[in-house]
């Protein structure tokens, strides 16, 4: 029974994923406005699950949360970096918002840096590089999480850090290193990347952020006694749990650009 539910549940997990990344692929292609209103839903959505997670029922700190972040990545490409305007400012009414229990605001604050911020960086970035460096931070996130929870799942072994995840193994973490490593350079290279070493070290050093950005959300989620965000997603649970990887890695890849002055096919 137990092999069945697994079987089950990866069968969702795949066939939901599968739906998901082709969907997602043709709108970075895309691109503007298309891509920047993605963007923005999702931004909406990983909000609306943080505060249902830690304020319980989705008041008015929550709602305030949803529409910065959600309006934010749609600003970066007419104003630019004023987009992150209405994040800072978003977080002052959402800080004084609850008085009784001081630390929802807090809560609320880091929520609209946590999800505000990479969606912005996620925008700025397909602005600045195009689409070819976006799919490439999807493709190495992507390999990074499958092949670590395949990888884990069938070889098992010592555990990560139990007290966050009892699933997440050294097994899965080296085999998502591994597979996004080689999916990383392939990718770079049929996308056009200009040097493969460079784009090596940037998928390995991604696909250690991104598994870094899983365990954060893995806490999260721990502190408020919920294993999963949501259920918007048939076997991954919410969108915050597929993109706690993608959260992570993509400030990274936006620092990456910035230091190197150029995206995947300069690197």
């Amino acid at each position: 029974m137990k092999d069945t539910g697994r079987r089950d549940l990866l069968r969702k997990r795949v066939m939901s994923g599968l739906v998901l990344a082709s969907a997602v692929v043709l709108v970075v292609v895309l691109g503007w406005p298309w891509f920047d209103v993605l963007v923005a839903l999702c931004a909406a959505v990983m909000a609306w699950e943080w505060s249902t997670v830690c304020c319980g029922r989705r008041g008015l700190a929550g709602s305030l949360l949803i529409a910065m972040v959600a309006t934010a990545p749609l600003l970066v490409v007419p104003f630019g970096g004023w987009a992150l305007l209405p994040v800072l400012l978003g977080m002052l009414p959402a800080l004084y918002r609850v008085k009784a229990d001081r630390r929802r605001p807090l809560w609320i604050a880091a929520g609209s840096l946590y999800i505000g911020l990479p969606s912005i960086a996620l925008a700025w970035i397909h602005l600045d590089t195009g689409w070819e460096t976006v799919l490439w931070l999807f493709l190495v996130v992507w390999t990074t999480d499958t092949a670590a929870y395949v990888v884990g799942s069938r070889v098992g072994g010592p555990l990560l850090w139990p007290r966050l995840s009892p699933r997440k193994t050294w097994a899965g973490l080296i085999g998502g290193l591994a597979f996004a490593t080689v999916v990383g350079v392939l990718a770079g290279w049929l996308l056009g990347a200009a040097s493969p070493g460079i784009v090596l070290v940037l998928a390995l050093g991604l696909s250690i952020v991104s598994q870094g950005g899983d365990l954060l959300e893995s806490a999260f989620k721990r502190r408020f006694r919920v294993k999963d965000s949501g259920g918007l997603i048939p076997g991954h649970g919410g969108l915050l749990d597929r993109a706690d990887g993608l959260i992570a890695a993509t400030p990274v890849a936006a620092l990456a650009i910035i230091l190197m002055q150029g995206g995947l096919t300069t690197w």
